[in-house]
């Protein structure tokens, strides 16, 4: 299974306070409709199919492969790609993108081990997830039937900001570039490295030795600064680590923040402080421009 933020296999959990603030349960009631798991497994799916195509079509000299089920491909293939996967598409090639999906399919399915990802995972697994959320989105308002077919929800659109809010533990694939939506929790950080490497810069060093400080300022997840300076990527940076179901990933968002913390999360599970921080961003954020 993929270590996501939280538990993509937890659907029901109940918030300490849903009780006494009806904004807050109705947001809780939200995320109890969605299935967190088949949003990520279907967007994977998804892309796959559609990469897949397109580079068995590029194989057979931009010939329609016989068998094929597909009857149009991208005039542009290049741009096309750029454009379904514009995170994936900025820092790996088509055919490293679909290796990586393969890993990655095969970790969802993993329930023997957990799998965990690094930064080019996540950047993947930010396009395949836009993606399918779109298209659900879309079919809810015009052919519920099919919407039915792919079902990320208990009939509910998928917020896909608030979603990647709640279960992706950091956004670093976006540093140095303009995100479309605001994700200012996890952005925060990738702010901070921002300064970092700008400030270096400005004081004469090189980009690479910039991107270095701030790797090290950081402590910037390990395949980060390969993506950003779209290294080839080795055996190593593409597989995901297994660790033993014994160790479970989550354990810490069971804790409970001091009753005397002085923040206004003092006596919640750490999941519940998440969700809290997540709902007050809801009501308050719009798509960056």
């Amino acid at each position: 299974m993929l270590i996501f933020a939280k538990d993509i296999t937890e659907r029901d959990h109940k918030h300490a306070r849903e009780a006494d603030n009806a904004a807050l349960r109705e947001y809780m009631e939200y995320q109890r409709k969605l299935f967190p798991y088949t949003v990520i497994r279907a967007g994977l799916d998804l892309a796959y199919k559609e990469l897949d195509d397109v580079l068995n079509y590029v194989d057979n000299e931009y010939q329609k492969p016989e068998g094929a089920m597909r009857d149009e491909y991208p005039a542009n293939i290049p741009e096309w790609y750029r454009q379904q996967f514009p995170w994936a598409g900025s820092f790996m090639e088509m055919e490293d993108m679909h290796s990586l999906m393969v890993l990655l399919i095969k970790g969802m399915d993993s329930f023997r081990t957990y799998e965990k990802a690094n930064t080019y995972h996540w950047a993947v697994l930010y396009d395949t997830t836009r993606n399918i959320v779109r298209v659900y989105n879309e079919l809810l308002n015009t052919d519920a039937e099919r919407a039915r077919d792919i079902q990320l929800s208990q009939a509910v659109e998928v917020d896909f900001e608030d979603f990647v809010n709640n279960y992706w533990p950091h956004l670093e694939f976006m540093i140095l570039s303009k995100p479309d939506y605001a994700h200012t929790r996890l952005m925060e950080r990738v702010r901070q490295a921002e300064k970092t490497i700008k400030q270096c810069m400005a004081e004469g060093g090189a980009p690479l030795a910039a991107l270095e400080k701030a790797g090290e300022q950081f402590a910037l997840e390990h395949a980060t600064l390969p993506l950003l300076r779209r290294d080839p990527i080795p055996p190593d940076l593409a597989a995901l680590e297994s660790r033993p179901l014994k160790d479970n990933p989550f354990e810490a968002l069971s804790q409970f923040i001091p009753a005397d913390d002085d923040s206004p999360f003092a006596g919640l599970s750490r999941i519940d402080a998440e969700y809290e921080m997540n709902f007050n961003l809801s009501r308050s954020q719009t798509p960056a421009s």
